[in-house]
């Protein structure tokens, strides 16, 4: 009994979490001029939602990686700055992925956490183009780990 409600629980925040309002996906690209102040990095969708990016990344044939952050978390910090911004890891992840960025402290990111079993921030999740879990890990990696960890989930979904 316990474990078809928490079936249920889960069935229900995917679906809560993973629909809603048609929201456009939103990047750095879509800022007008004088915002945009983004050095070369992952580009990372910040809008709407999974299910949306799911969607694109079926249409652009790439898988999803999906980065659960929090404004007050130093590791993704040092992420942000040191290891997003190596050419050749941002163009690998660029390349194979669509990169959806969540804040944890936020609901659709404390839901996506939860429905991923994301404890810990950073939160690195990669996905296949069905919302399935490819590879994850938590806490911050440094360059070589994460190209490893992200090669990982493209020969996992090759499989």
């Amino acid at each position: 009994m316990i474990r078809i409600l928490g079936l249920m629980m889960a069935t229900m925040l995917l679906l809560q979490s993973c629909g809603g309002s048609k929201k456009a996906v939103a990047t750095g690209d879509d800022k007008p001029e004088a915002q945009k102040v983004q050095t070369e990095n992952i580009h990372f969708y910040t809008g709407g939602t999974l299910t949306e990016v799911i969607d694109r990344a079926k249409k652009e044939d790439k898988l999803v990686f999906l980065y659960l952050t929090a404004s007050w978390c130093a590791p993704c910090k040092f992420m942000e700055e040191e290891v997003y911004t190596y050419p050749p890891l941002y163009n690998m992840i660029n390349e194979n992925f669509i990169s959806y960025e969540l804040d944890i402290d936020n609901t659709n990111g404390a839901d996506i956490a939860f429905l991923y079993n994301v404890k810990t921030v950073p939160g690195l999740v990669f996905l296949d183009t069905k919302g399935r879990m490819l590879v994850k890990k938590e806490g911050s990696l440094g360059k070589k780990k994460f190209m490893d960890l992200a090669q990982k989930a493209l020969d996992k979904n090759k499989r």
